[in-house]
């Protein structure tokens, strides 16, 4: 079967779909890098003024999870680079799959930080 001249500027456009997609996202991981190094200082400074020790175990759970979310991000990246291709290609549609799952991965991510930001502060809210 041949490629007709209206294949050629789908894929084009898909193409350029998944290149903003790609770049959206790199953004995005970005935003949430420098949320997670605000969350982790203002921890730091609890930390630091002295707290109770009842409140450890808390404390070190919303360490472990800021430390998870670094290792996610440096995940999504290194996919998001890999899927961009390293020699500057634009990704193609056969990587769609990959793509589909890539962007179901960021909704995850933005996700669960967006819980983990608000879970942290309501935490300081009521035990500070």
């Amino acid at each position: 079967m041949q490629a007709t001249m209206g294949d050629s500027y789908k894929n084009t456009n898909l193409e350029q779909q998944m290149l903003h997609e790609l770049d959206t996202w790199h953004r995005t991981l970005n935003y949430i890098q420098q949320e997670n190094i605000h969350l982790k200082n203002r921890l730091s400074e609890i930390i630091k003024n002295g707290m109770d020790d009842t409140l450890l175990e808390q404390v070190e759970y919303f360490q472990n999870q800021f430390l998870n979310k670094d290792a996610i991000i440096t995940l999504l990246r290194q996919d998001i680079n890999i899927e961009r291709g390293l020699d500057g290609s634009l990704p193609n549609k056969k990587n769609w799959k990959k793509h589909d799952k890539l962007r179901k991965d960021m909704v995850m991510m933005e996700a669960e930080f967006n819980k983990l930001k608000f879970d942290f502060n309501e935490y300081l809210s009521q035990s500070l």
